[in-house]
């Protein structure tokens, strides 16, 4: 429901979460789906590069990204890895749910990211122009790697169980 403080009518509008989120927090949403894509023993990095809406360039991650409106989380994870990576997976157990609060074109923004476990069905990576390089890592691998917020930690959890 919305009142206009004009004439105070009511008028009543669908409205995404996300955009009703931001006209009250004055703060763009965005929800992410992350895949740490498990295969003989190690986890597959991508090293960010620069784009117009990176926020971190140089760092490794794990492939994955935003998910549309109305994009069921596990279609836009797959949709995401297949864009990055090249990579078809199965989705599998959710690892972790972590949150930042980065700038964005100078714009204030939250981002939930949720972090799946997967299981990859092919193996050929080809990177999308955000990723400068990729790695399959052990836990040994990631020591000289600076990694996205929590993500070495995940991968240690993975890999060790």
């Amino acid at each position: 429901t919305v009142i206009c403080e004009q004439d105070n009518t009511i008028t009543c509008q669908k409205m995404r979460v996300a955009e009703l989120f931001s006209i009250l927090f004055h703060m763009k949403l965005f929800i992410g789906a992350k895949a740490l894509i498990v295969h003989e023993g190690k986890v597959l990095l991508v090293r960010e590069a620069a784009y117009d809406e990176g926020t971190n360039e140089g760092k490794w991650d794990v492939p994955g990204g935003r998910i549309n409106p109305e994009e069921p989380i596990l279609e836009g994870l797959q949709r995401e890895v297949t864009e990055e990576s090249g990579l078809i997976i199965e989705p599998g157990e959710v690892l972790g749910v972590f949150e930042t609060f980065p700038t964005i074109k100078g714009e204030a923004c939250h981002i939930v990211r949720v972090y799946y476990e997967a299981t990859p069905q092919t193996l050929e990576v080809a990177l999308s122009q955000d990723h400068a390089e990729f790695a399959w890592v052990t836990v040994s691998d990631l020591e000289g790697k600076e990694c996205v917020n929590d993500v070495s930690e995940l991968v240690k959890s993975v890999l060790h169980n």
